[in-house]
């Protein structure tokens, strides 16, 4: 057999042949012993085909690939002078190799020299073995130490295969790089050594010299991105801030971007870091010296690029040192002259008063919130009103206030533009909530439909609960107490706002900033379930809380069951996430207090009004639809969560599951099937014992 490749040193021969043993029995005999060293394994032996070049039953489980390592590593070791003889004794037969010089087809073949070519020989001879193969090789123990040095499983008692990217090991010099524990290769200057998953291997050429730089870099960064050890996490942030270097592979701050990887990063920072510190960057010596006297800690990193410190700091929520300056016309835009209620007089705050009252009765309680009186505005000089989508307040000129009728046109107007923008009962947001716009004409026609409908039926306005009606002198309602806000993401906020005392006692976090800080999740998060907003609202920027594992994390820092957190806040967007809407989202039907269960998407109405303008629902159910992947995903996620909490929290799991297959009725308007979830709600106060009266 002529052999055109060669392996280049007596180490990776050796290695070949113990990875072979390694293959075919993870729990292989390797040792060395008065110069010889014994590879054998308790494996199905080497078929004929096994001493064929290019022939492989190699899978992507096993350390070999292309089938050449023993046929290649038996000629390294039959004609190198520094290696004894090789011997194999496998199933029914044995074999020693040899490299004797022949000429080949009877010298028909030209040959540059007289004594013909090189060719690898097996010396064959029968064995009584029925099970396993046994490799000897006369050699020095550096040699074989050398060559089993090189095997993770060998010297490492308990070694388990890589998942996943791989892993990062701390231990023993640094820089050496595995793939399935077998070494490639070693770089210098590297932080800690990595071993790569085994369906790494072809990033190796094909003697498992070298691996491809690119690929390289790409699977140590995704190995240190993903981890959440806090060793590791230790290690290179103790280096970067002393102002060591990181080589390319490992510079891979900027590729953290799992949540609880970056969470990591927090909780490392508030157990290594001091309270008061920061980083300084071109142009902020000023503040920079002002944080210094007032006692801040500045934290250097001169080893790393601007961009990179900037990444660097953000992982461990440091922020950078900024002088504040308020520019002229930042002090100036958008002022408005407000009109303290007291200044008002008896007619004008009764006409305010009963004219917000009439709008909250005819439209909802949720149509109109805290209703501002000014004299003069940058913001709209040249109307009656205003409505300011950033707090939902609505602004009424004072001058508007000696008319009745123009005070009704201006608070119904704002009032429909405030429904459009956060929606409340039957109606969900639009995005184009503005003036002279289809959204907000839709909305303004149907409370428009809504009044005719009162008229036509002769019957008197609803009652208000008994609630404060914000004025101009009150403050707003709170997020978690609006009624436009479904009534489980209102317990939900309490809940969190409930428990908020406790879990900053028990976390030691010195206040709710500092709390969320330590998740690394973005504020909006625990601004979005704290202040929950109306089901079907969209926004564009802020007003997040949809990714499971933030909400689990910050759940988790307030000491509360993940999926009750996303559950209380997502489950009543169920039916209608990822479905088409209308604008305007009206009934087909004049139903006054009716659902959206007509619209489309949502199934077919299976109700009507009597003379009156009340629904009468039929025993009929809904045609129900299973629930968007995305939103399927998710509860399904929640689920499995609740199963391992178990009691009455895993009670709840096949409601859930008859709500995303669209085996249940999921109306708007009728929140009885947020069951499942204020279920859990309550569970979770009752646990936590924030019902409990203080002795």
């Amino acid at each position: 057999m002529k052999i055109i490749m060669k392996i280049g040193t007596l180490v990776r021969a050796l290695c070949e042949l113990i990875a072979n043993a390694l293959d075919e029995d993870p729990a292989a005999r390797i040792c060395w012993a008065d110069g010889v060293l014994t590879i054998s394994d308790d494996g199905p032996g080497i078929p004929e085909e096994g001493l064929v070049l290019g022939y492989s039953t190699k899978t992507d489980a096993q350390i070999g690939q292309f089938g050449e390592g023993k046929k290649l590593a038996c000629l390294v070791l039959a004609r190198s002078p520094d290696v004894g003889p090789v011997r194999c004794d496998t199933v029914g037969y044995g074999f020693t190799p040899a490299v004797e010089r022949r000429r080949l087809l009877d010298g028909i073949v030209p040959s540059r020299s007289t004594d013909g070519t090189e060719v690898l020989v097996y010396r064959l001879h029968r064995s009584e073995g029925t099970r396993g193969t046994v490799f000897t090789v006369a050699c020095s123990e550096d040699l074989a130490v050398e060559a089993m040095s090189r095997f993770r499983a060998l010297s490492e008692p308990g070694y388990q295969q890589p998942e996943g990217h791989g892993d990062c090991v701390l231990t023993g010099q640094p820089g050496r790089v595995w793939i399935g524990g077998v070494l490639v290769t070693t770089m210098p200057g590297l932080l800690a050594s990595y071993d790569l998953p085994l369906d790494a291997k072809g990033l190796q050429n094909r003697d498992r010299a070298v691996i491809e730089a690119g690929a390289l870099r790409d699977a140590v960064q995704a190995i240190l991105a993903d981890s959440e050890d806090q060793q590791v996490i230790d290690r290179f942030a103790q280096h970067v801030l002393g102002g060591g270097k990181l080589h390319e592979p490992e510079q891979y701050f900027a590729d953290i971007r799992r949540a609880r990887a970056r969470a990591a990063w927090r909780t490392w920072a508030r157990t290594h870091l001091p309270t008061l510190c920061f980083y300084a960057a071109s142009g902020n010596e000023e503040a920079t010296l002002d944080l210094v006297d007032k006692g801040y800690t500045e934290l250097t990193a001169p080893g790393l690029s601007q961009r990179q410190l900037w990444v660097f700091m953000d992982r461990l929520g440091v922020e950078i040192a900024r002088t504040r300056r308020v520019r002229h016309y930042e002090r100036t835009r958008n002022k408005t002259t407000w009109v303290p209620v007291r200044q008002l007089t008896a007619a004008e705050r009764t006409v305010l008063t009963e004219t917000q009252q009439l709008v909250r009765r005819a439209i909802g309680a949720f149509a109109l919130d805290r209703v501002r009186v000014y004299s003069d505005s940058d913001e709209s000089p040249c109307s009656d009103g205003f409505y300011h989508p950033r707090t939902g307040d609505v602004a009424i000129h004072r001058n508007t206030l000696v008319s009745w009728h123009r005070t009704r046109l201006v608070l119904l107007h704002e009032a429909a533009h405030r429904v459009a923008h956060r929606g409340g009962g039957r109606r969900l947001p639009v995005p184009d909530f503005h003036d002279r716009n289809r959204g907000f004409e839709e909305t303004l026609s149907d409370f428009a439909a809504v009044l005719l409908g009162y008229l036509a039926a002769g019957a008197a306005l609803p009652e208000l609960p008994d609630a404060p009606v914000a004025v101009s002198h009150a403050p707003r309602l709170a997020p978690a107490d609006d009624p436009a806000v479904p009534a489980v993401r209102r317990e939900l906020a309490h809940l969190l706002l409930d428990q908020l005392p406790h879990a900053l006692t028990a976390g030691g976090f010195a206040d709710e900033k500092d709390m969320v800080a330590s998740t690394a999740v973005h504020p909006d998060y625990w601004r979005t379930l704290t202040h929950p907003k109306v089901a079907g609202h969209r926004q564009q920027r802020g007003g997040r809380a949809w990714d499971y594992d933030k909400v689990a994390l910050l759940a988790q820092a307030a000491g509360v069951h993940p999926p009750v957190v996303w559950l209380g806040y997502h489950l009543c967007e169920g039916p209608i996430y990822g479905r088409a809407r209308r604008h305007g989202l009206r009934l087909p039907t004049g139903d006054v207090h009716g659902c959206l269960c007509g619209m489309a998407g949502y199934g077919a109405p299976s109700h009507d009004c009597d003379p009156n303008g009340h629904v009468q629902h039929h025993p009929a159910v809904h045609q129900s639809v299973p629930w968007a992947k995305k939103m399927r995903d998710a509860t399904i996620c929640a689920c499995t969560d609740l199963q391992s909490i178990g009691g009455t929290y895993a009670e709840q799991v096949p409601a859930l599951h008859a709500l995303i297959d669209g085996r249940t009725t999921a109306a708007i308007g009728d929140d009885r099937w947020h069951a499942p979830a204020r279920t859990l709600l309550a569970l979770e106060r009752q646990r936590l014992r924030l019902d409990l009266t203080p002795a």
